[in-house]
């Protein structure tokens, strides 16, 4: 058995930065951390390829003399707490003093420092050694330079991902920073390029946290949260209203006392507020703001300070969830609750899918998330079924009373001939077993869901999700079959993204030119698509608005291929599928029934949600008392 030993300083030391600093996004979290705690009321962040080559952040904060500049970089260094017991009270972001020290390091670190009392000094440290010391320009504040990272740990190097994903990583940092600290401005600067440059927002929160979003989040997320504020525990809530639910989790910031933090007891107690109006594929953009006294909850969880865990954990749960219930809910129509009465059709159409039809089979998890439409109208479309032209099932030599004296023969429970006829007429026509037929179209409820009557009922089918699942499974076997023909823009189309999506798509360039879309970055905040696939008839807007909803789900470029492609030809479905409220003539709606027919699950749209329901008879007649 080998005998203890101590570790000498070196190897400890990274050992140390490992627990702090995973990728170059760790280091810029740490310094900024810094500059801000340094009372900095200006931030500027110049980055290099991935951060491995280069992150610069300048701050006019307080700075330091000689004597804390070269006490800085030591370990367990620190101005933030001198007991224990000061944890009790802290204020700030950092306290355990390993920032700089577990940055120096891992690589090339340059520290210069000015009080604006006397001349500046700089330090240059190379793997945690001072290697000189030098005067510097008496500039109040404080510029820390990281060259190489990671030079001398190349097996930490294995673990990091393409330039353009560490680079969305680097940027989300300083997006959560930026939105902790509302009077601070940030500027950044990524290879030499303008990709954020912030004013401060001084005013009330109320206007400075939606100033701030629109420049992170984007003017209609921004523009859709509702805002409330609490006195318990200082909550300052922005959350979206429930017809406003966006497709992506990354525009969800919790803040503790200005600190980022990760809390699902705090997501959960969100999620528990939707749990009624919420379908699986949909997520609320917020920003939470709380202040609490330090003693209060414990940031000592996690090496990075990023989880945290509260005193009282179901208290937090219960408070959060009643706030946003508060807040959403004050702001809208209330659902109905409940049909224990014969009903007419002028219901609102939530209330009406909720309550009174349910799928014809279980819905199955969403995969994954992409944009849903819904809106106010409230109008029933009327056709008439009675027309010349056979409706749709119906036989051209049959009568009205015909079909409704053949439909009362195979709804009989007792039956036996309609129910072989219904199952030969099934076998024959290879119909999917969720289709009864036949099919008679009655028109459109809200110009959002199309009404059949059938054998056994009233059958509704939701007009987006149908034929998303449609467009869905025609798109995916064209890419399967590599059938995927481009079509070049005769100019290329700009772009606006936020700048940590124009990193997370580049990272997929290889990959979606494949599915025929090429995309170039043009600027900091805008991409090129030159090319797209030819079967996709996009409009210049609904083109760009394809491209930002793909920024948003392609993701950890770990992913697979495979999933990446589900969600790309989902998001297309999606966006080109009738929405709700678009109207539909009679053989649209009867040639749409035929589509799902053939499709391999017509009952699902590509994220779960049924996309048929039922209503038996017998329950209609029950509404009746028959």
């Amino acid at each position: 058995m080998s005998k203890i030993h101590v570790l000498d300083e070196k190897t400890a030391g990274k050992i140390a930065a490992g627990e702090v600093i995973e990728r170059p996004a760790g280091v810029l979290k740490e310094l900024l951390e810094n500059a801000v705690d340094a009372g900095a009321t200006a931030v500027r962040v110049d980055i290099e390829g991935s951060g491995r080559d280069l992150i610069r952040i300048n701050d006019n904060g307080c700075g330091m003399d000689e004597e804390d500049l070269k006490n800085s970089v030591l370990r367990h260094a620190t101005s933030k707490i001198n007991r224990f017991d000061d944890l009790e009270t802290l204020q700030t972001f950092g306290f355990r003093g390993e920032a700089l020290y577990s940055v120096a390091a891992v690589s090339r670190m340059t520290l210069t420092s000015c009080t604006g009392a006397s001349e500046g000094r700089r330090l240059e440290l190379h793997a945690g050694k001072i290697i000189s010391q030098s005067p510097a320009p008496a500039i109040k504040g404080t510029t820390v330079e990281i060259r190489d990272l990671f030079y001398n740990t190349p097996a930490r190097l294995k673990f990091l991902k393409s330039d353009s994903y560490e680079r969305a990583c680097l940027l989300k940092v300083v997006e959560e920073s930026a939105m902790a600290n509302l009077g601070v401005a940030y500027s950044v600067r990524v290879n030499g390029r303008e990709v954020y440059n912030l004013p401060a927002q001084p005013g009330p929160i109320k206007t400075a946290a939606i100033a701030r979003a629109e420049a992170i989040l984007g003017e209609e997320v921004a523009q859709s949260l509702l805002y409330k504020s609490f006195d318990k525990m200082g909550l300052e809530l922005f959350i979206t209203p429930a017809d406003k639910l966006v497709g992506v989790r990354d525009m969800q910031y919790v803040f503790v006392n200005r600190r980022p933090i990760d809390s699902k007891t705090i997501q959960q107690a969100i999620y528990k507020a939707y749990q009624n109006v919420r379908s699986k594929d949909r997520h609320p953009a917020f920003i939470v703001y709380m202040t609490l006294q330090p003693g209060e909850f414990d940031v000592n969880i996690h090496p990075q300070k990023r989880d945290v865990r509260f005193v009282n954990e179901n208290q937090m749960f219960s408070f959060i969830m009643n706030a946003v219930g508060e807040t959403v809910f004050s702001h809208t129509t209330p659902v109905v609750a409940d049909v224990k009465k014969p009903v007419s059709l002028d219901l609102p159409a939530q209330a009406v899918t909720e309550k009174l039809w349910t799928p014809v089979s279980e819905s199955t998890q969403p995969e994954q998330s992409a944009p849903l439409l819904f809106g106010e109208s409230s109008e029933l479309s009327h056709h008439h079924p009675w027309e010349k032209k056979p409706a749709f099932g119906l036989r051209e030599t049959e009568t009205p009373g015909e079909y409704h004296a053949s439909l009362e023969k195979e709804t009989s429970a007792k039956s036996q001939e309609a129910d072989k006829a219904v199952q030969s007429e099934s076998e024959t026509s290879c119909a999917p077993s969720w289709f009864v037929g036949p099919y008679r179209y009655l028109g459109q409820l809200h110009r959002s869901y199309l009404l059949f009557e059938n054998p056994d009922g009233l059958v509704v089918i939701d007009q987006h999700a149908a034929q998303e699942r449609v467009l869905f499974e025609q798109y995916l076997a064209a890419f399967d079959k590599r059938e995927v023909t481009v079509q070049k823009l005769l100019f290329p189309l700009h772009v606006d993204l936020p700048p940590s999506n124009v990193q997370a798509l580049l990272a997929w360039t290889d990959f979606l030119k494949t599915a025929g879309f090429e995309i170039t970055p043009f600027a900091a905040r805008t991409v090129q698509v030159h090319t797209r696939p030819h079967m996709i008839r996009f409009e210049e807007d609904e083109l760009k608005d394809f491209i930002v909803s793909l920024a948003q789900v392609v993701g950890d470029p770990v992913k697979s291929t495979e999933k990446l492609k589900r969600n790309m030809v989902a998001t297309l479905a999606c966006k080109k599928a009738v929405k709700a409220h678009d109207p539909i003539s009679a053989a649209e709606a009867e040639a749409l029934v035929e589509n799902m027919k053939k499709c391999k699950d017509g009952m699902h749209c590509p994220h779960g949600r049924p996309c048929v329901a039922q209503v038996p008879l017998k329950d209609i007649e029950k509404w009746f008392g028959r």
